[in-house]
């Protein structure tokens, strides 16, 4: 698989070696072996990570199926590709057989069996998958607007088109969740840096707030870089930051402590209000919350009312071009996984 996963035992080949069912009930019971679905058991305590936990969960399903085996897809997907997890969908495996089969929902197990041309295919690891731009628009039209802007600015920053996107929504013009699909192909953005800067910019867009430009550069009098924010509106001379909570972690240079990362990030924040802006700064909390982070936006909007010094201002550089992330680059996950309904 695409990162490195405990190797599941299935109970009726441990049967084989000994371990009948009462010592196995006994070694889940101590936490030496930990149930991933019927029938089938890994070493050690249950996988916290969403990532590791899917795949797991997939290594034991797919040897198990009968019939074709399909191509799997959603959160299924998402997993082997290395896109943004979500807990949406995590708990099943999601696949794709072909026309006229049958579509069932399971405990752990979503059966589609919806149209799908071959060059939506991809292969990970022996597994056929569905490829990024495709796993994109399903998680759109599946999990909403804010869980398809997560993805779909991850795939635009590794490799991914928004020609590509657009196109897939196109082909996709009568199925269900399209018209979401729609708007994150038209909204998504390889600027966007990380799992939380995507959710924020999503969650915003979502409760009506102006649309900001990504990673704009700031600049002195001189000419010389001051800062490059996550979110810029210009109009309003306003600047934005997403602090995830790996950030500091980040920035920490060789021998560098974290509260000196914190002291220069207070200086590089006076530095940025010294240009005339003014800075806004979003966390995890807002993503649980992005009403009260809208309102809090568009205060300091208001009470910035736009001039044409502000659109004018030679503080503001950007946005700058997408730099592309690695092909087989797993994203970072720095970002709450939103629960069902934050979408």
């Amino acid at each position: 698989m695409t990162e490195q996963t405990r190797r599941v035992l299935k109970v009726s080949d441990l049967a084989l070696q000994g371990i009948g069912p009462s010592e196995i009930a006994r070694l889940r019971r101590d936490g030496t072996f930990s149930s991933v679905r019927r029938g089938v058991v890994v070493e050690g305590a249950p996988e916290r990570d969403a990532r590791r936990r899917q795949l797991e969960l997939i290594a034991a399903t797919m040897p198990v199926l009968s019939g074709a085996q399909g191509v799997l897809t959603h959160t299924s997907a998402t997993a082997l590709l290395g896109l943004p997890m979500t807990v949406m969908g995590s708990d099943r495996v999601w696949l794709n057989r072909p026309a006229g089969s049958s579509s069932h929902r399971r405990r752990q197990l979503v059966v589609r069996d919806g149209p799908m041309e071959w060059d939506e295919v991809t292969e990970v690891d022996g597994l056929l998958v569905t490829g990024p731009e495709r796993t994109a628009v399903d998680m759109a039209r599946e999990f909403g607007f804010v869980t398809g802007v997560m993805v779909a600015d991850a795939v635009l920053r590794r490799s991914g088109e928004p020609e590509r996107l657009q196109e897939l929504v196109r082909r996709g013009a009568r199925r269900r969740g399209n018209a979401t699909a729609r708007a994150v192909a038209a909204f998504a953005d390889g600027l966007s840096e990380s799992p939380g800067e995507s959710l924020m910019r999503a969650q915003l867009q979502m409760q009506g707030c102006p649309e900001p430009e990504l990673q704009v550069e700031i600049l002195d009098a001189r000419g010389f870089l001051v800062a490059r924010c996550d979110y810029g509106w210009r109009r309003y001379g306003v600047v934005g930051e997403y602090d995830g909570v790996a950030k500091y972690g980040r920035l920490l240079r060789p021998g560098q402590t974290v509260s000196a990362v914190v002291d220069a990030e207070k200086d590089r924040e006076a530095n940025i209000r010294d240009q005339g802006l003014e800075i806004i700064r979003f966390c995890r909390a807002d993503l649980r919350n992005p009403r009260a982070a809208a309102a809090r936006l568009n205060r300091l909007l208001a009470s910035r009312a736009p001039s044409a010094m502000t659109v004018e201002s030679g503080a503001w550089a950007g946005p700058r071009r997408a730099v592309r992330a690695p092909l087989g680059a797993v994203w970072d996950d720095d970002a709450p996984l939103l629960p069902p309904g934050a979408s």
